[in-house]
């Protein structure tokens, strides 16, 4: 199975349209159905920051850790509310959408810095209840799915040649996958299955500061290896498996063309091509025409252009942003991020700094454009002593 991720991850297919599993769970079917940014900065530049931001896109260059003298850190909420218009028949989805996203602190010594980081890149809370077909009568149906990734890491980084105008990052710990699913028509066996495991994570990235104006930077995370467990999984035995989550690349610039406006673009691929798993998404099919069980299988990675700017105000207290995101790779499979367009401002008093955002993301189902929207609103309390 080939799956996505900001940042991340396993990947949410939720069937065809018009079909009658719709519904269906897919093992590893998360980061393509939820907002996939880590905070306030990256969504209102729509991930056009992810290479050479803040320190809270640890998660994508652990070389930003080396950025700040002192000690500095931030933690970010977000809720989210979605439209899924691939939806069709008697079919409504509600979804939960409020989510702890990250947290980060770090703290530089001379040329060395330290710190914890802990990421949310993927993330499903959805109820689907109405009337479902089944074998030719509507019956009431519902249908309970969860999941998440979350990473938990250490990171370090140290500022690099003879003017310190480089820095080299790693990030190293590990990654949680938890996965239930419920559902079934009233009055019957739920159908019922849980996954769950833990691998490790580890990233790598650069950052280079040639002058007060310009940056770069690129940071890379390899696919995590995580074990599962299955419990129950369309009535199967406990097994346990291997699961391989997309690698990530992040390349990008930031440039001042003036001291009140700052520019940023960025290049993101997720390397669904590169992530599998040992479980398959649907049992078995019974007689007269048993397979061993689908697989939702890509064989594209999806790559993303992001482009943002930043205007500060009030001697910088005030900052004013704004980006937009658009995938450039065609991928006409399950539920695929489009575009993203995002809005946001920070305010800085003292050494703390208040962010928020406001981001619209449309996704593609099948190759038809526009067929979820998901409103993001994400805040972000950050420091520097």
């Amino acid at each position: 199975m080939r799956i996505m991720i900001l940042a991340l991850v396993l990947t949410a297919v939720l069937g065809a349209a018009a079909g009658a599993d719709v519904t269906r769970t897919t093992l590893g079917d998360i980061p393509r159905t939820y907002s996939h940014y880590l905070t306030a900065y990256q969504a209102s530049l729509a991930g056009a920051g992810s290479a050479t931001g803040d320190v809270g896109a640890c998660y994508y260059n652990p070389a930003l850790a080396a950025r700040y003298e002192g000690v500095s850190g931030q933690a970010t909420v977000r809720f989210n509310i979605k439209n899924r218009d691939y939806i069709v028949g008697d079919l409504e989805a509600a979804d939960d959408g409020f989510l702890f996203s990250n947290v980060v602190a770090v703290k530089r010594n001379g040329s060395l810095s330290f710190g914890f980081n802990y990421s949310c890149p993927s993330y499903r809370s959805v109820e689907y209840t109405g009337l479902k077909d089944d074998d030719g009568t509507m019956k009431d149906f519902a249908s309970e799915q969860t999941g998440s990734l979350r990473a938990f890491e250490l990171v370090f980084a140290s500022l690099i040649g003879s003017n310190q105008q480089g820095a080299l990052g790693i990030s190293v710990g590990l990654a949680s996958l938890d996965e239930t699913m419920r559902e079934g028509f009233t009055g019957e066996t739920l159908d019922k299955a849980r996954v769950r495991g833990m691998g490790t994570t580890m990233s790598l990235g650069f950052l280079f500061d040639p002058t007060e104006t310009f940056s770069a930077g690129v940071g890379y995370r390899w696919g995590a290896e995580i074990n599962t467990r299955s419990d129950g999984w369309y009535g199967e035995d406990r097994r346990d498996e291997t699961t391989k989550t997309q690698s990530m690349l992040v390349t990008g610039f930031t440039f001042k063309p003036v001291q009140a406006v700052t520019v940023h673009a960025g290049y993101l691929v997720d390397g669904w091509d590169m992530a599998e798993t040992e479980l398959s998404a649907y049992p078995p099919t019974p007689a007269p025409n048993p397979t061993s069980g689908e697989r939702d299988e890509f064989g594209d990675a999806l790559s993303t252009v992001a482009l943002g700017a930043e205007v500060s105000l009030m001697e910088e207290r005030l900052v004013l942003r704004t980006g937009y995101s658009m995938q450039t790779a065609e991928i006409d499979e399950g539920v695929v991020p489009e575009n993203s367009l995002g809005f946001g401002a920070s305010w800085r008093f003292s050494e703390y700094v208040l962010e928020g955002a406001i981001v619209r993301e449309s996704f593609s189902e099948g190759g038809e454009s526009a067929q979820m929207t998901n409103y993001g609103v994400y805040v972000t309390v950050g420091y520097i002593f």
